[in-house]
C-alpha cells in the first residue's frame, strides 16, 4: 500500500512540476488565459496529492521514514528509493515555483511602472492659503484606483 501511494505521488509531483514548466512559459509570453488554466489543473493536484497524503498517514503515523521498517526488506529499498525520488522532484518544483513567484513579482513591479508613468505626480488637493484648490485640472490621465 505504502509503494503504491509513492508511486502516484511521485506521478503527480512530476507532473505538477510540468505545470510549473509551463507555468513560466505562460507567465514569459504574458498568456493569461493559459495562465489561469495552468493554476486550476495545479489545483486538481495539489487536492489528489492530499488525498494520497492522507491515505497514507491512515494507516500508521509518521513519515516515510518511520513506517519503513515495518515493511520486508525488498519493499523498504523500493520505498526507500521513491521517497528519495520524490524529495528530489519536490526541491526541483520548489525552486521553479519560487522562479514564478519572483517572474510574477517582477511583471507587477513592471505594471506599477507603467501605471505611475501615465499618473504625473500627484501635486495636492490644497491651495498654499489651505483653501481647496479648484484651478485646472492637473490630474492623472488613467485612474489607476479604478
Amino acid at each position: 500500500m505504502l509503494i503504491e501511494t509513492l508511486e502516484k505521488q511521485l506521478a503527480l509531483h512530476k507532473s505538477l512540476l510540468q505545470l510549473a514548466h509551463a507555468k513560466k512559459e505562460a507567465i514569459k509570453e504574458n498568456r493569461m488565459d493559459e495562465l489561469n488554466r495552468i493554476v486550476r489543473d495545479e489545483q486538481k493536484h495539489i487536492s489528489a496529492i492530499s488525498i494520497l497524503e492522507k491515505q497514507r498517514t491512515a494507516g500508521s503515523e509518521g513519515s516515510v521514514l518511520d513506517q519503513l521498517p515495518a515493511l520486508p526488506e525488498e519493499e523498504q529499498v523500493q520505498a526507500a528509493s521513491l521517497r528519495d525520488e520524490l524529495i528530489k522532484t519536490m526541491l526541483l518544483l520548489k525552486a521553479a515555483n519560487d522562479l514564478n513567484a519572483e517572474l510574477l513579482d517582477q511583471s507587477l513591479q513592471f505594471v506599477h511602472l507603467q501605471l505611475d508613468l501615465l499618473a504625473p505626480p500627484d501635486a495636492g488637493n490644497y491651495a498654499p492659503d489651505g483653501e481647496h484648490d479648484n484651478g485646472p485640472s492637473t490630474g492623472p490621465v488613467f485612474d489607476s484606483k479604478a
